[in-house]
């Protein structure tokens, strides 16, 4: 149970408290999936809101940023700035301390927000709601154990867990939607790549950024796997 509570204080909003013990925050891997099919349980009831579909696509994006505590969203804003444009590591790093935002958290943040409320109107169907942020918290955690980080941080505290049974209870987006599955894996791959070659490893905010920016791929891809046919 403990390593379930640990899991929603690392990746949600929810009021969770307790001092956890390494191995229970290393063992909190597991139900990093099971986190994410509860928030998106409650995007796919929510879903069904009889309301017209812009209005419910803003109001699901904004039930998703405040389930997570504007977490991810707060990653994606952070590393824009550290990740992008000409600056030392040392800068870099520098930046992921530092809680003003520049002009690409600006840039990012508002083309990440615009897309992704484009991209719930209309709703996906409340499965792929539900699925979708499970995958996308399992994501970070392949490239979590086999990239180095650049300071230490959130992602020493939980590196080392489990994989496999987080692994095994990812697996349904990519069985029934395996193009918007692959397109966040893409999108979660190209982060970690950056961060790699700016930073010299993933950090906290990284990992948000990659969750954040997975969700959003794989929601493009589920619009472009529709209009494919899929």
């Amino acid at each position: 149970m403990r390593p379930f509570l640990a899991a929603l204080a690392l990746l949600t909003a929810l009021p969770v408290r307790g001092v956890f013990s390494p191995e229970e925050l290393r063992g909190s891997v597991v139900f990093f999936p099971l986190v994410g099919y509860l928030l998106g349980a409650l995007l796919a009831l929510f879903a069904f809101l009889p309301l017209p579909p812009g209005l419910l696509g803003a109001l699901l994006l904004a039930l998703w940023l405040g389930l997570t505590g504007f977490l991810h969203l707060d990653g994606l804003l952070d590393s824009a700035d550290a990740l992008l444009g000409a600056k030392p590591r040392e800068r870099r790093l520098a930046i992921l301390k530092d809680p003003h935002l520049g002009a690409f958290a600006f840039g990012v943040g508002g083309l990440y927000l615009l897309l992704k409320w484009q991209a719930l109107v209309p709703p996906p169907p409340p499965l792929f709601l539900l699925l979708l942020p499970g995958f996308a918290r399992f994501l970070v955690l392949p490239f979590l154990n086999l990239y180095p980080l650049a300071r230490e941080g959130m992602g020493a505290l939980v590196r080392g867990g489990p994989l496999l049974p987080a692994l095994i209870l990812a697996l349904p987006l990519p069985l029934l939607f395996p193009l918007p599955a692959l397109l966040a894996v893409l999108v979660a791959f190209a982060v970690a790549r950056l961060a790699l070659s700016r930073l010299g490893g993933l950090t906290g905010d990284v990992l948000g950024a990659m969750i954040a920016l997975a969700e959003l791929g794989g929601l493009l891809g589920y619009a472009l796997w529709k209009a494919l046919g899929g």
